[in-house]
């Protein structure tokens, strides 16, 4: 990540933090990042030196005009007129890690072999909580390959409790 993604995020951190509105910005970060991660091409657009800079900032205002307040309008205005509306992305990361250690949230991806029923998924979350001693947001995947169990990455920690783990420790052990 670039220290211009990182100051920019910091930034506009203390912003929210100074008005109140960490939580409406942290929304709003995350929606601007899954446009510009599913539009290809758009922030290349917003920062296009072959445009003139009026015509950038009437597009964004007209794609987010209504869907943004006036700080995160002002912040995208502002990566388009510095031309680095590409650095976005890496700046809703950096915001969002901000948010998260501030608010003690510890991020966790857990993959399963099979996909988990929402009981499942409740008590694995609070099993979380408390190894952690924070609020855990745990984003699920799937992936069949691990052909049983599952594994947790908890803020770099990785669990794995997955049959092909158990598979390949059985094998180095009999390597040995």
């Amino acid at each position: 990540m670039q220290a211009t993604s990182k100051e920019y995020a910091v930034a506009l951190f203390d912003l929210a933090q100074e008005t109140n509105a960490e939580d409406a910005m942290l929304g709003e970060l995350q929606y601007l990042k899954e446009v510009f991660d599913g539009t290809p091409g758009y922030a290349d657009f917003l920062d296009s030196p072959c445009i003139p800079v009026k015509e950038r900032l009437d597009a964004v205002q007209a794609a987010f005009g209504d869907d943004l307040t006036e700080y995160a309008m002002s912040f995208v205005s502002l990566l388009c007129e510095q031309n680095c509306a590409d650095i976005l992305p890496d700046c809703a990361q950096e915001y969002e890690r901000l948010y998260n250690q501030k608010n003690r949230v510890t991020l966790a991806r857990v993959t399963s072999a099979v996909a988990l029923d929402a009981r499942q998924k409740q008590s694995l979350s609070a099993m979380l909580e408390e190894i952690s001693g924070t609020r855990v947001k745990t984003v699920y995947e799937v992936d069949a390959s691990l052909l049983g169990g599952l594994t947790v990455d908890l803020d770099g920690l990785l669990m794995d409790g997955s049959l092909r783990g158990r598979l390949r420790n059985i094998r180095e052990v009999m390597d040995e």
